[in-house]
Order: C-alpha cells, then sequence, then structure tokens
C-alpha cells in the first residue's frame, strides 16, 4: 500500500461506518462529509460493492447496506473514546433517570469493543473527570426513554399530569419532539383533550402508559412548530422594528400619555440580552415569553407580592437603537433569594410616561404600540422602560396592557 492509498483506505472505512449509522445515506451527504467531490464517492461505492459489501441504491434518494448485514465493530480513536466518556458524565448528571441508565448500559458495551489500552485510558480518564453542579439533584423523572419510543413508533400515550399549579388531570396524547431547558425535559405533544399541541414536563408526568393505539404522523417538523408557536402567541410585525427617520414620517400616531410617579421595586425572572436591529428583539423575547411560559416561571418566583408580570427594559446602551436587555419576571419583596438561572432587579422608579393599549396580544399589540412611542417626540431617560400585564391581560385576545416610558 502507498502512503497515496491510505486517505482514501480510512475514507471507504469512515463511509461504510456511515452506512452503518443510517437507514439511507446521499452521496451529496458522504461527499461533504470527506470534502470530495461527488463523483468520487460514486467510484468509492462501486470500490466498496466489488470488495463484496452489499450495498443498495435507491434512485434520487441515496444509499443504504443490505437490511440485517452488519460488518464488527470499527475501533474508535482515543479523541472518540474520550467523547465517550465525556458524554458519559454529562448524562450523569440528568435529571432523567430513564436516560442515566439506558447510556450507562450502553456505553459498558461500547468499552467492550475497545483495545486493552484503549480501556485503561478510559478507566483513568473516568478517575479524573466529573461534571460539578451547585448541587445534585435526585432524578426527576423515568420516562424519556419510553417517550423516545412512543415518538419514532407513532404510539398514543396516557399520561396522570400534576401541573406546576398543582393542577391533576389525566391525558391522552400523541408525542411529537422532546427538548431540554435548564435541566428540564419538557415533551410537545398533540392532547386529544385539548385538541391542540401542549407542553409537558417530565418531571410532573406522575405515571405513563405505552397504549396499543397508533396515530398518524404529524406532518412538521420541530423547527416548523416552534415557528407556529411564535406566530400564534408572539407575532411579529411585517415592519421591521429599527425604523429610521423615512420610515416614520408617513406614520405618526397620537397616544394619550400621563405623567405618573413610579415607587421604587424590585422584581426576580428571566433576561435576554438583545437589540431591536434587524428584527433581533421579536426573535428574542419571543424565546424569553416561551419559556417564561412553558416553564411556568412566575410559579418559582420567591417573595412575590402577587401575579402581575412585569416586561422590563433596561441597562440600555443608547437609545432604543442600542442593545439593552429584557427581563420578564413579578415584583419581590427581597432578592435575598434569587433561583439559579433567574436574575434579580431592583428599580430606582422615579417620572413616567404612562399608556395603555387594548386589543389582541396574538396579532402584535405590544410591538405596535411601542413603534407608536418611538415615533414621539419624548425627553426619554433609557433608564428602564417596563410593560404591566395584568389582571386585564389575562385574555391574549381581548387584553389591556399599561405601558411606562422613563423620561427627564
Amino acid at each position: 500500500m502507498t502512503e497515496h492509498d491510505k486517505p482514501r483506505l480510512a475514507r471507504l472505512t469512515a463511509i461504510i461506518t456511515q452506512l452503518q449509522s443510517k437507514r439511507l445515506v446521499t452521496a451529496r451527504d458522504m461527499a461533504e462529509q470527506h470534502g470530495v467531490s461527488i463523483r468520487t464517492i460514486y467510484r468509492d461505492i462501486r470500490t466498496l460493492e466489488q470488495s463484496g459489501i452489499p450495498i443498495m441504491t435507491e434512485e434520487g434518494k441515496g444509499y443504504s447496506l443490505v437490511e440485517g448485514y452488519k460488518l464488527p465493530p470499527v475501533m474508535f480513536t482515543e479523541a472518540e473514546a474520550n467523547a465517550l466518556i465525556t458524554a458519559e458524565q454529562l448524562i450523569r448528571s440528568n435529571q432523567d433517570r430513564s436516560l442515566a441508565e439506558q447510556y450507562h448500559s450502553a456505553i459498558t458495551k461500547i468499552k467492550s469493543v475497545l483495545k486493552h489500552t484503549q480501556q485503561e485510558k478510559t478507566e483513568l480518564l473516568t478517575e479524573r473527570m466529573q461534571i460539578r453542579t451547585p448541587r445534585q439533584p435526585e432524578k426527576a423523572s423515568h420516562h424519556l426513554i419510553n417517550l423516545q419510543t412512543a415518538i419514532t413508533n407513532y404510539q398514543v400515550v396516557e399520561l396522570d399530569y400534576t401541573s406546576l399549579k398543582g393542577e391533576r388531570s389525566q391525558r391522552a396524547v400523541e408525542p411529537f419532539a422532546l427538548y431540554s431547558t435548564q435541566g428540564n425535559w419538557i415533551l410537545v405533544a398533540f392532547c386529544r383533550l385539548r385538541q391542540d399541541f401542549r407542553a409537558f414536563r417530565l418531571d410532573c408526568i406522575q405515571t405513563l402508559r405505552l397504549t396499543n393505539q397508533t396515530f398518524e404522523p404529524h406532518s412538521m417538523t420541530l423547527l416548523e412548530y416552534f415557528e407556529q408557536y411564535r406566530r400564534k402567541y408572539f407575532p411579529t410585525p411585517d415592519t421591521p422594528l429599527s425604523l429610521t427617520a423615512p420610515n416614520l414620517a408617513g406614520n405618526q400616531n397620537n397616544i394619550i400619555m400621563k405623567t405618573v410617579h413610579v415607587e421604587p421595586f424590585q422584581m426576580i425572572g428571566i433576561a435576554v440580552r438583545t437589540t431591536n436591529q434587524d428584527g433581533q428583539a421579536a426573535q428574542d423575547i419571543a424565546d424569553l415569553w416561551g419559556k417564561f411560559l412553558s416553564e411556568g416561571i412566575p410559579q418559582k418566583i420567591p417573595n412575590k407580592v402577587d401575579d402581575t408580570v412585569y416586561s422590563l427594559y433596561t441597562d440600555y446602551e443608547g437609545d432604543h437603537n442600542q442593545p439593552y436587555t429584557t427581563v420578564l419576571g413579578c415584583k419581590v419583596t427581597s432578592l435575598d433569594t434569587i433561583p439559579k438561572g433567574m436574575v434579580g432587579k431592583s428599580f430606582d422608579g422615579g417620572k413616567y410616561l404612562e399608556t395603555s393599549a387594548k386589543g389582541d396580544l396574538t396579532q402584535g399589540l405590544v410591538v405596535n404600540q411601542w413603534m407608536k412611542i418611538w415615533e414621539m417626540d419624548l425627553d426619554r431617560r433609557y433608564t428602564a422602560d417596563f410593560e404591566v400585564f395584568g389582571s386585564k391581560a389575562q385574555n391574549p385576545q381581548d387584553a389591556e396592557v399599561d405601558f411606562l416610558v422613563a423620561v427627564k
């Protein structure tokens, strides 16, 4: 074998591994993976076929190995083995017990195919690595693996569910997707009771039963689901949030505002750093609201004064066209206890102009009102502005929201 042959041999071996890892692999995927032309991949496939590897071609789709054909396990490189050990440490700290147990079982099998020298090194690395967190919580759920099975088999699942408010219900759901945020796993599923998609925290599922019923696959991707969620609850206007003076000239609106004095207060919530440039804030704040609602943030805020929600805009770098911080949260009596992942803010209060807007939150009520405020010639301070979502904002289709703008 010449030195010139070695890269191709390594590529042929890697292509076999790719074909074993997926049901169907396209020539373009393989070409991009190995940095060669598609024509080169065609030649490699012919070489593998001539050597006795049973590769099936699906015209216009890609390549696959004949079902049932398996090659002996490919040896891991040292770097690959180290990556697996690192993943093992990360998964041990995950809050779902079923995931930790199944991964431990899988990694034990993987370790069995390692060379003796690799096994010694992985044992050493296991002893010398640890994922530290502020606290090591008890495993909060044991349902992740079963739900993964239900998703891939399109199985209806029955849940005994207790919400973060303590409300108990029984649901029959069609599992669609899973995602993890802040250490918690969330199930996205079509709820047959509500006849709509809902998000369920796995640690709130008391019992779970896989049924023999199946359902028709939902014709959308997870990204499309998130996009539909944002459009439904936090739509953005067609006009970009970052407006220049010529854009404003034809859109002058009269808003009645009254001068008020706001007393200092403290709040706890979740935050994001964002900017109105290129509509970035519309995306970031929609995501922040999604997290605020799906994770039940209001129920987790300690020392809360009431259930009124405040959307605070603060830490401006300049005017409203410069970066700033958005905080979603509630007023509190003390900042002594701030939960992990949240922030606390002390608010100085002062002179404000107050107005309100009524309408449909799902039709861009909040953003449209701010666009009108930006058009006004106000002597603003850019210290902290906010919206108030009180009792009159409970119905998204018929809400009244207060807007307060800091002025000099």
